[in-house]
């Protein structure tokens, strides 16, 4: 995991310099940009049907997965509380339903998702969706 700045009083992930400390390489980077040729910092290693790689990001793509992050995290912490007093999962197993049972709304103590992804983790907990008529 790369060393943190803050920068406006929220954690970024490091420039690649010399001087962050972090070890930015050249190679594609695989997230979202388009896997283009560029300046790249290891985030760790994906794995699937028995098959491991190192996983390579680059500044932007690194910032847009941060902000993710960020939004899952904050609106985990905003999620409905069910009956037994426990809070909702984003993530559940196929077997159980999505939102069992009566549902206390949490106030969104928390600014508005960074992401595209945030805003749909945030649209999951809205009241229109936890409690339809």
């Amino acid at each position: 995991m790369p060393d943190y700045r803050l920068a406006d009083c929220r954690p970024v992930p490091p420039a690649p310099d010399d001087t962050d400390g972090a070890d930015w390489m050249r190679g594609f980077c695989w997230l979202w940009c388009g896997w283009r040729f560029t300046e790249v910092l290891w985030i760790g290693v994906v794995s699937t049907a028995g098959q491991h790689a190192p996983m390579y990001a680059c500044r932007s793509c690194l910032e847009r997965l941060h902000h993710a992050a960020l939004d899952y995290n904050e609106i985990i912490l905003d999620a409905p509380i069910d009956a037994s007093g426990v809070r909702v999962p984003l993530y559940a197993p196929r077997d159980r339903p999505a939102h069992p049972g009566r549902l206390r709304n949490q106030p969104n103590r928390h600014r508005r998702p960074r992401t595209a992804l945030g805003r749909r983790w945030r649209r999951l907990f809205s009241p229109a969706q936890l409690h339809p008529q």
